[in-house]
């Protein structure tokens, strides 16, 4: 069978291989080296031998992996790395800090790989840009149209304003936020309101590379430095909605950030009380947007609506196609170990 992505990259059940660079990008599990997109455990796999990122994801993959005893290579944004026959450069993807979407070049052409991506800006992620490429590899989590997102302001503004209810009314806040990306983004927007916050260790953990990368989080602590007091939030991932650490709070409002709390669903399935459809990933309009700039020739769509995308995309005169065998079914992620939406 012809290889589709050929000579950019090869399609393999696991995963995407480089051949000009020897490497795999985001695979699913330890190779002798990768290119990380960024660091979310679901493309950042443990035990590689060789990791290729920027540096922010780097030292957010030791963090999350502190016996890792491989080879770091940083390449910066926009920094250029020859191979056989090509040239890689690695974007900002605007997901979260440190995340990269992978332009590989050749004499022939020019293939782009999003990785995760959201065209939104962020206080904790470099913005995202747009490279004209031959082929697009894009990710297409949320990849219908029921799937649009307020703007930054607009959700900012609600996340606070539901804190603030909780607050007046004797409740403790309780945001259900991804560890990495989200919980950060949500405690800086929280302290420039004025509300402290408490972090679970998963994302309390994460601080210090976001604090080296120039953001400041003063009015943060752990969760295990004691009982959460009166006036501030408890910050913690979706996975732990069920878990004692929340159930326990008898006086609590859960508020849920995710890209899939559009869905009503999200409320009884994580016994959410406000819903605030807040995600690190591009939404319907953001892919549409991201292809048009790109101008591509052609697209290959995967995660989440591939199939779908692709036949949207095809309806509008841009051949596209999900690429074989990375369909997946859509499922409600419980913790950013899974995914990151």
């Amino acid at each position: 069978m012809t290889e589709p992505l050929s000579p950019f990259l090869e399609s393999r059940p696991e995963g995407l291989r480089a051949p000009a660079f020897d490497a795999w990008i985001d695979p699913a599990s330890a190779c002798p080296r990768a290119i990380l997109t960024h660091a979310h455990a679901d493309h950042a796999a443990a035990g590689h031998g060789e990791v290729w990122a920027t540096p922010e994801t780097i030292a957010l993959y030791r963090r999350r992996n502190p016996d890792w005893s491989g080879v770091a290579r940083p390449l910066g944004y926009g920094e250029r790395v020859p191979g056989d026959g090509a040239e890689l450069t690695l974007l900002s993807a605007g997901h979260v800090l440190g995340s990269a979407q992978v332009r590989i070049e050749t004499d022939g052409g020019s293939l782009l790989y999003t990785g995760d991506f959201k065209l939104r800006t962020s206080r904790t992620s470099a913005p995202a840009v747009a490279a004209p490429a031959s082929v697009l590899v894009t990710e297409t989590t949320f990849g219908l149209p029921v799937f649009r997102f307020p703007g930054r302001e607009a959700l900012e503004g609600r996340l606070v304003s539901a804190c603030r209810e909780a607050l007046a009314a004797g409740d403790t806040p309780v945001v259900l936020a991804y560890a990495l990306g989200k919980a950060q983004e949500a405690a800086a927007v929280l302290t420039d309101a004025g509300i402290a916050t408490v972090l679970h260790g998963a994302a309390w953990k994460l601080l210090p590379a976001f604090e080296a990368a120039g953001h400041a989080f003063p009015s943060s602590r752990p969760y295990d430095s004691g009982p959460v007091r009166d006036g501030e939030a408890l910050l913690a991932p979706p996975s732990c909605s069920r878990t004692e650490m929340i159930r326990k709070r008898k006086r609590r409002r859960v508020i849920y950030l995710s890209g899939w709390a559009v869905r009503e669903a999200s409320r009884s399935e994580l016994d959410a009380d406000v819903l605030v459809p807040w995600s690190d990933h591009a939404d319907f309009d953001d892919l549409l947007r991201h292809v048009e700039s790109v101008a591509p020739q052609r697209v290959f769509t995967l995660h989440g609506f591939a199939a779908d995308f692709a036949r949207i995309l095809g309806s509008r005169g841009v051949p596209a196609e999900p690429l074989p065998d990375r369909e997946e079914r859509l499922a409600i992620p419980d913790s950013d170990t899974s995914a990151s939406a």
